[in-house]
């Protein structure tokens, strides 16, 4: 079976290695080169010199290639590719093919469409969403740029590589060239901010730092133009040298006696790179992508504060040691970012691509196996300790991590304290979802004694869930999300009520929110006939007589919860195909089904930075949520339980659907309920051997559940979003 693996792989490895690819190079022979432009032309020149058997490049001559070049990439490209695959990096590709690879990078005129012309907004606001979801794959420039693109575009996270761009060789200390300032008439030292004038470059905060200078003897000095698509900024006060040539931007950089980037939103920020490797010290803004490339080789700066900017400046200038420490520093972290590692980066993509293609349109929907989009049948094996005859720990902590470094290491201390509390065996299971902020070596360096599994990429909670419980060897398995902070005698607390009956398979602590911490954010699970799960007693004052009442609840929230390990392995465990959201609503409603018993715990108190992860309302969200209660409703409802709630379960629906549409202006629910629907028979199935008559509370009704509405927003001071 393995040599018919390995044979497997390298049948596939071979076919990926004889693929072509075509370059869409249509940015690439613009006549004025920005971020976008560089990018596109570097690729276009690196990848088939690195590959010259897969790689392509096609490109409309270069009249053709700003306005008019939308008819080309559209209605052209598509057919010159054929079934090649198209890399497009340049933030558009043609509709017509779905085999496209496309770098977003930043997606500003959704965020901001006020930055840029009324047509192009909208052209933005309709192809961007559409040529993401149609893309076989996105590369972004930063880590920040993926939150963006997964949280706002819908796109699943697994589904988006972070490639950081470069910065060419001709920029360096060598380019210096005292012509250049004799070309531009510099005669006096000068500061240079490089960038289109556009309002998000920000450069009208620039006018004090510009009259501080001249006190100093320094010019400010700005080189760029705007476009026809973007609306021109503020400028200031200063030397406009307008659009300089790409080939004597290299030693305006190098004779620069600063770089300024006030930019309030960039996706990457290639200009604060370009200066590093110049040796030219660099303040920068500390918003968006900016802090993540620059890391701590620029001078930081809050780019809505004039006098901020105007003393960070001041600073650089007059203060020799610090400006020989971000030389030094900006030396160093511009050879971190070249363009062949960019190159390799990419092509590993492609690579990775190319070389499942054959598996994925062969794949079909199963029960008992992980597939695109069928459900994970329960898995039945025995543990890890059962496994080896070893004696297992007491309790199994768990907390599933994906990019929170911040906030995992407050989570993690706070649970060390709370197993110093239980006087029995307490081990520690860490799953990394593919983390790109260095959680996985964090863990590994600061807990040593944790076990922990580095997954390659992000499966969900509900995916690290199943990863996590074929680790665990504990008899009850306490969950926490990495946004969790826990009290020192939470965990003892919520064993104590977990074996006061043999029943309870679940305990649900306090939940309260981190930054409001007298208001609830759950004290455990409510499921109504609708098949909307939601925090019980959610935006209440811990001074509310049934916050301090310990009581059975339908289940535990998996935000925080204690399960006994004896029920997950009689239901099945958690569904990894549901990734996200309603995977602990699903388990209990398994675990009622057979007659086990959820309690709450009032004196577990746990602080919830709630939403940290997944943003509140994103597309990505309301997607998930939406699809995953039609396959939870499909998997443990009973045919009679359907038939008396359909007219209800429709009228929900369609009210909340029409309510994002036209508030929310996303179909994100829309289009999960569509999916969970065409998945309706298979999930059925799966959930037949756990299905039984289990009690759910009644609808709330209109007026009650506006009146938990405004309760919520009271309390919170945030939007409500219900878990259905």
């Amino acid at each position: 079976m393995n040599n018919q693996a390995a044979h497997g792989n390298g049948d596939r490895s071979a076919a990926a290695s004889r693929r072509r690819v075509v370059i869409n190079a249509r940015a690439a022979v613009r006549l004025h080169v920005g971020g976008v432009e560089r990018v596109a032309s570097e690729m276009a020149r690196r990848l088939p010199a690195l590959r010259p058997d897969r790689y392509r490049v096609l490109h409309p001559t270069p009249a053709w290639a700003h306005r008019r070049g939308h008819l080309w990439e559209q209605l052209y490209l598509p057919l010159a590719a054929g079934s090649d695959l198209i890399y497009c990096p340049a933030n558009l590709a043609p509709m017509a093919s779905p085999r496209t690879v496309l770098v977003i990078h930043d997606i500003a005129p959704l965020r901001h469409p006020g930055w840029y012309s009324p047509v192009y907004s909208a052209y933005q606001h309709v192809m961007l969403p559409l040529l993401a979801r149609r893309a076989r794959h996105i590369i972004t420039p930063s880590r920040f740029s993926k939150e963006e693109v997964v949280s706002e575009l819908g796109v699943p996270p697994e589904r988006v590589s972070v490639v950081p761009n470069g910065v060419d060789e001709r920029f360096g200390p060598h380019a210096r060239n005292p012509a250049i300032r004799q070309r531009f008439g510099l005669d006096r030292p000068y500061v240079l901010v490089v960038g289109t004038r556009i309002a998000r470059k920000n450069l009208g905060i620039l006018e004090l730092a510009a009259e501080r200078l001249r006190k100093l003897g320094v010019e400010l000095v700005s080189a760029g133009s705007g476009r026809h698509y973007m609306r021109t900024g503020q400028l200031p006060p200063i030397r406009a040298l307008g659009y300089v040539d790409d080939r004597e931007l290299p030693a305006l950089y190098a004779e620069a006696a600063a770089f300024v980037l006030p930019s309030l939103y960039e996706g990457f920020g290639i200009p604060v790179l370009e200066a590093m490797a110049s040796g030219t010290p660099v303040v920068c803004s500390n918003l968006s992508a900016l802090p993540e490339t620059c890391g701590d080789a620029a001078l930081l700066v809050d780019p809505t504060s004039a006098e901020e900017l105007a003393d960070g400046l001041v600073r650089v200038i007059s203060d020799d040691d610090l400006r020989a420490r971000l030389v030094r520093r900006g030396l160093e972290r511009a050879r971190e970012f070249t363009w062949e590692r960019a190159a390799r980066m990419t092509d590993a993509v492609i690579d990775q691509l190319l070389a499942e293609e054959p598996v994925a349109r062969s794949s079909r929907v199963s029960i008992g196996e992980r597939t695109r989009s069928g459900p994970l049948a329960p898995i039945r094996q025995p543990s890890p300790a059962q496994q080896d005859g070893r004696q297992p720990p007491r309790v199994s902590v768990v907390v599933i991590n994906y990019n929170r470094r911040d906030l995992l290491e407050q989570c993690l201390d706070s649970l060390a304290r709370a197993a110093a509390e239980v006087p029995d065996e307490v081990e520690f299971v860490v799953v990394d979802n593919g983390s790109e902020d260095g959680s996985a070596e964090f863990v590994a360096a600061r807990y040593p004694r944790a076990r922990l599994v580095v997954l390659e990429r992000n499966e969900g909670f509900a995916g690290g869930m199943a990863v996590a419980l074929a680790a665990a060897r504990g008899e009850w398995i306490a969950v926490f999300n990495n946004d969790t902070t826990v009290a020192p005698d939470a965990l003892r607390a919520m064993l104590e009520a977990g074996e006061r009956d043999p029943r309870v398979g679940a305990v649900a602590p306090q939940m309260r929110f981190a930054d409001r911490p007298r208001i609830v954010n759950s004290a455990g699970m409510e499921m109504d006939r609708l098949g909307i799960a939601e925090d019980r007693l959610v935006g209440v004052s811990i001074d509310h007589p049934l916050v301090g009442e310990a009581s059975e609840v339908f289940g535990a929230t998996g935000g925080a919860a204690l399960y006994r390990r004896t029920m997950i392995d009689e239901v099945g465990g958690f569904d990894a195909s549901y990734f996200a959201f309603f995977e602990d609503a699903d388990l209990a409603w398994r675990a009622r089904a057979r007659g086990w018993r959820a309690v709450y715990e009032p004196r577990a108190v746990v602080l919830h930075h709630h939403s940290a992860t997944a943003r509140h309302g994103s597309p990505r969200k309301l997607y998930l949520v939406g699809r995953n209660r039609v396959r939870t409703l499909a998997k443990n409802a009973t045919t009679t339980q359907l038939l008396r709630s359909l007219p209800g379960i429709l009228a929900y629906d369609l009210a909340y659907v029409t309510y994002a549409a036209l508030v929310l202006r996303t179909f994100a629910p829309l289009k999960g309920r569509v999916d969970g629907l065409r998945e309706w028979r298979a999930y059925r199935r799966a959930g037949a051997p756990y299905r039984g008559s289990v009690e759910l509370r009644r609808p709330l009704g209109v007026r009650r559940a506006l009146e938990r509405h405004h309760t919520w927003q009271r309390q919170t001071e945030q939007p409500v979003v219900h878990r259905g």
